[in-house]
């Protein structure tokens, strides 16, 4: 899934985008509020299609597998959302409910002109329980997932991005051959306490525009690889309201500077409904970096080709 733009750098440019729509949101407070991001996601995610098939961008969809699980005639839930936790979920499909349904969108994102990856983000977005009684139940997960991409004759997903990254059982990964999963971003005032102090740390780095960080990818286990996160292109809301579009860009393309001259991932990603409100600008300033990239002549990949070809490299 290269890209047939020629190399000029030694970095590499990575896109992740976390296809999850309702899903994301289901059981959450944020759910009563997401609704005109949500109702302009399919809008926003046809111009990035257009722009990814303009500056020849292999992206990696990382998808809730649910959302693929519509049935003929909308009157009955599919098999794998049977039990009754799932009785929350509306039946229908695309048409009806298109914020839990989306076979429109994968189609559309099969019959971009550019290769683009359909990944793994759990069956249901599950958030995953990191103590060892958790593992089970994403093993049952990532199981079904397979099945189901098997059932709809996609290709085996070989990336994965953890929901909320909640990040554990790297093991489960690597044994159903996984070749990639995204790594948080490296940012040590995450893990401060309470949410005060983070959010003004986080607003200082993104309204400042200081460089991301571009990082190497590092062997897990088998042919799994764990790929850096280096920038969350944010929407409007949270501490994104305070954040200007011009900072958003101008803090990519020092990402995309730095892996050029000094290599490493730039590893930029997003959700795509987060795009569905603003649409505009967001896809304005989307643009400016996929522009600079492009003048940048730096490499880009899907994040299982990348992950592949370093394993590749590894073994030479």
């Amino acid at each position: 899934m290269e890209t047939k733009r020629p190399s000029g750098s030694p970095g590499t440019f990575v896109v992740s985008l976390d296809f999850e729509l309702a899903w994301g949101t289901r059981g959450r407070p944020a759910s009563s509020r997401v609704g005109p991001w949500l109702d302009g996601a399919r809008d926003a995610i046809r111009q990035m299609l257009d722009l990814f098939a303009e500056f020849e961008i292999s992206a990696t969809w990382a998808t809730v597998g649910a959302l693929l699980m519509a049935q003929p005639g909308g009157q009955k839930r599919h098999r794998m959302l049977a039990a009754s936790r799932y009785n929350d979920v509306p039946t229908g499909d695309h048409l009806t409910v298109p914020n839990w349904y989306a076979e429109d969108v994968l189609q559309w994102i099969l019959d971009c002109p550019v290769p683009q990856e359909l990944a793994c983000h759990t069956l249901t977005h599950l958030y995953v329980n990191t103590k060892p009684e958790g593992r089970q139940e994403f093993a049952d997960e990532l199981d079904l997932f397979i099945e189901l991409f098997d059932e709809l004759k996609l290709p085996r997903p070989r990336s994965f991005v953890y929901p909320k990254a909640y990040q554990a059982h790297f093991d489960l990964l690597a044994d159903r051959d996984f070749y990639a999963y995204r790594g948080p971003e490296a940012r040590w005032f995450e893990s401060l306490p309470g949410t005060l102090p983070a959010a003004a740390l986080r607003w200082i780095d993104c309204a400042c525009a200081l460089t991301p960080q571009v990082r190497n990818c590092e062997f897990v286990a088998n042919n799994l690889w764990m790929i850096p996160a280096s920038q969350f292109y944010s929407p409007f809301m949270g501490v994104g309201k305070h954040v200007s579009m011009k900072a958003r860009v101008n803090k990519a393309i020092r990402g995309l500077n730095y892996a050029a001259k000094h290599g490493g991932v730039y590893h930029l990603w997003t959700h795509p409904f987060n795009m569905g409100f603003d649409t505009k600008e967001l896809i304005v300033g989307l643009r400016h970096i996929l522009n600079a990239a492009s003048q940048l002549g730096i490499s880009n990949f899907a994040m299982s080709k990348l992950a592949s070809d370093k394993h590749r490299e590894a073994q030479l």
